[in-house]
């Protein structure tokens, strides 16, 4: 095998627009039929072929053929129209990775990249991100991870694993009780019970510090990570709920102050969604730092949960209905849709491509961790474990 060249990318072109503006896969539609894509080349670069493989294929949006010899160095779309085949990659793996994708439609390459020649699954990693935006007009989940909970004899631990469920990290760490976690960047922010007092704390991956910001002996729990540096989470001592935000000192300001139950408050762009049972019900409502809250869910009598989509225009709840179910309401349009069926499905977390969601469902017996596309239709079952929270 020839000696692997090792250094940054080399040279990036889509060479027709017309070409990149098309969509060759349409997600956002209901019961499409997965794109065939036929392989050719990836003679020095098997792993990079088998995460390309690996990674199309669990979106379950594609089925992949290959990988090929590599045929002729032009492309012949003819040797392809009476095959099923609707999209061919070839890739020359000599002294780089030259990256070419085809309709079949065309002798004209819709997207041409050459890449270094490294044979690993980071490298794999990139260029199916890379065919996946091309193909479908969207970011890839390729890079998103989540942080989850495991459950022990005496304990609760604080696992990461990358998007599909395969690679899963111990942190090591291990409490009584863990009521959330949190990941971003290097960081993870974690709520937590330990010798009778709630903590709020925050685990450092590279230096691998623990660090306490907040303890008191009412219930701690954290809500959701502003930045690296601010967190917003729930004080309650039993009579009193108080949303907060605070820095990594512990200094904070509280937001909303209320003898209803509020919880689970989620931030977004100076927006915060909370649950609160104050119309009678647990229901969802928003409200911005010193103005009033609005309600936002108004269909069922138990909604909690939420979590919103990174641009903004959606939000993804828990909702009881014969069992707990994740709904999903557009808050533009008022439209709500529920996207599960089977067992109890809570804890949704939008990962940041926007299509994909990390649940808890237990329709298999016992707690797993699911990722579901936001119309339902995709639902993979990924681990064990409960509490996920999907990110970068």
């Amino acid at each position: 095998m020839k000696k692997l060249c090792f250094g940054a990318i080399l040279v990036f072109f889509i060479l027709d627009k017309s070409f990149a503006e098309k969509i060759y896969l349409d997600i956002t539609q209901p019961h499409i039929k997965k794109l065939t894509v036929a392989v050719e080349g990836f003679e020095n670069a098997s792993i990079v072929f088998r995460m390309i493989k690996e990674n199309l294929e669990f979106t379950e949006y594609f089925r992949v053929y290959g990988p090929f010899p590599l045929r002729d160095e032009k492309f012949d779309s003819s040797l392809w129209r009476n095959s099923d085949v609707e999209i061919v990659i070839k890739a020359k793996t000599e002294e780089k990775i030259l990256l070419e994708i085809y309709a079949v439609t065309s002798d004209t390459p819709i997207f041409t990249k050459e890449y270094a020649l490294k044979n690993d699954e980071s490298t794999g990693n990139l260029i199916a991100s890379e065919i996946y935006r091309i193909l479908t007009g969207k970011d890839s989940p390729f890079f998103n991870r989540f942080v989850f909970l495991r459950k022990f004899k005496n304990s609760t631990g604080i696992f990461i694993s990358n998007w599909s469920g395969k690679n899963i990290f111990d942190t090591g760490i291990r409490r009584e009780i863990i009521s959330k976690a949190i990941l971003k960047g290097n960081k993870i922010f974690y709520s937590a019970l330990q010798g009778k007092l709630w903590h709020i704390e925050v685990f450092d991956l590279s230096s691998k510090e623990n660090r306490e910001i907040i303890k008191s002996k009412a219930l701690l729990q954290l809500g959701d990570v502003i930045n690296e540096h601010q967190f917003i989470y729930i004080q309650n001592d039993g009579e009193l709920s108080e949303i907060k935000i605070s820095d990594l000192l512990g200094k904070g300001r509280t937001i909303i102050s209320s003898r209803w139950v509020e919880s689970s408050p989620r931030w977004h762009d100076s927006q915060i969604l909370f649950v609160s049972n104050k119309g009678g019900s647990p229901q969802i409502y928003q409200t911005k730092e010193g103005t009033s809250s609005r309600r936002v869910t108004f269909q069922g009598k138990y909604n909690t949960e939420p979590t919103i989509s990174p641009d903004g225009k959606k939000v993804a709840f828990s909702s009881f209905i014969e069992g707990f179910q994740i709904h999903i309401l557009d808050l533009i349009s008022g439209v709500q849709t529920q996207i599960t069926k089977e067992g109890n499905n809570e804890q949704p977390s939008f990962c940041p491509d926007g299509h994909f969601l990390t649940i808890m469902s237990d329709r298999r017996g016992r707690k797993e961790i699911y990722l579901v596309s936001v119309d339902g239709l995709i639902q993979k079952p990924l681990t064990t474990g409960y509490l996920p929270y999907c990110t970068k």
